[in-house]
């Protein structure tokens, strides 16, 4: 099988390597498609991840790398159960049993259409909690953004928003639009976007925004200040991971709000501690995805693989809409050239790019 590879600086291939097998608990997925995540994947392709030097994080320290994680195709190998092999075990004691919910391997069959958290590979081994059934109502397109749901899910619960919130979206790219949605969804009672494309302002507005503000033909502060009644937002999503949005975000948000870092941010961050100081402001960042399977729902109620499966029923139901993505289309055989024209022009290619592999 052709895998993607990133073997160093500006240096990525398509390797041969030998087609995996089902173990324990696993299914074996063979690709249609698989989303191209720009943002991460070009500081992987630049070598601008600090962890290359640091080596302090468990995540990418060196290469080779294998990048991307929205992966949809075809089961074609299942294991079996992982059920009884060591999971989590209730025991003795004056606490009511603490249950987990694990997905398991026997959930899918050879030839259902899924959608998980795999790499650029024509055949994608996995772990059944990283994977779910994509209905036939759900195009495989639609179906990446579960894994992208699944993170901006993750994310507006880490806001802890409070019914009839306001917040506003930095960046309007399909993290930040999936984020808006799920703030509204979520309780917000008035959401603002804010980005500097009229395109996505309006793909905003149609999904749900109240107000958008683009910020280079207007003032953001005085919009938002004049949208929340002189407050300023009660929470901030910073999904564009730009210079110097950090600083905005501060300026947008209320006495005693929100700030949050949405992702991984590519541009050094730097702000006016005095802005954060007077203000009492909170800021917090967010990983993808969310807590890992198999910890009890009664300490950690949703883990990574049961927000991936509610981000799916979202989409299926039309919740969680997905009329706004129209992702350009490459082969997979030209990831060289897609990696240079995205280097060159993130904006070639729209809000995403995905790689056909058939």
């Amino acid at each position: 099988m052709e895998s993607i590879i990133i073997k160093g600086p500006y240096e990525v291939e398509i390797v041969e390597e030998k087609q995996p097998k089902a173990g324990s608990g696993e299914i074996v997925v063979e690709a249609e498609i698989s989303g191209i995540s720009s943002g991460t994947e070009m500081f992987l392709y630049r070598s601008t991840y600090p962890n290359f030097k640091l080596k302090k994080w468990g995540q990418w320290k060196e290469y080779p790398v294998a990048p991307g994680y929205e992966l949809a195709g075809k089961v074609v190998d299942v294991g079996r159960s992982a059920e009884g092999s060591g999971g989590t075990q209730s025991v003795d004691s004056l606490q009511p049993s603490a249950g987990t919910i694990v997905a398991d391997s026997t959930e899918f069959k050879v030839g259902d259409r899924v959608v998980c958290m795999g790499t650029h590979q024509q055949y994608s081994k996995m772990p059944a909690t990283h994977a779910v059934k994509i209905p036939d109502s759900v195009s495989y397109e639609q179906a990446t953004l579960a894994i992208l749901g699944t993170t901006t899910m993750h994310s507006t619960r880490r806001l802890e928003l409070e019914y009839g919130d306001t917040v506003v979206v930095i960046g309007l790219g399909v993290v930040g639009n999936l984020a808006l949605q799920h703030a509204k969804l979520g309780g917000a009672v008035r959401t603002i976007g804010l980005d500097l494309n009229e395109e996505r302002l309006e793909l905003a507005k149609k999904v749900g925004a109240d107000f958008t503000v683009q910020g280079d033909k207007e003032d953001p502060v005085k919009s938002v200040f004049q949208y929340t009644n002189n407050l300023g937002a009660d929470a901030v999503v910073e999904a564009s991971g730009s210079e110097g949005t950090l600083q905005l975000a501060l300026d947008l948000m209320r006495d005693r709000g929100t700030v949050e870092l949405l992702g991984w941010r590519t541009q050094e961050t730097r702000f006016i501690f005095g802005d954060l100081y007077f203000k009492e402001g909170k800021i917090i960042a967010t990983r993808a995805l969310g807590p890992d399977p198999g910890i009890p729902y009664s300490y950690v109620r949703w883990g990574c693989d049961q927000s991936l499966r509610l981000a799916m029923e979202m989409i299926a139901d039309g919740r969680l809409k997905t009329d706004f993505y129209e992702p350009a289309r490459f082969s997979y055989k030209d990831i060289k050239k897609v990696y240079e024209q995205i280097d060159k022009d993130p904006t070639s290619i729209g809000l995403q790019a995905i790689l056909e592999w058939k």
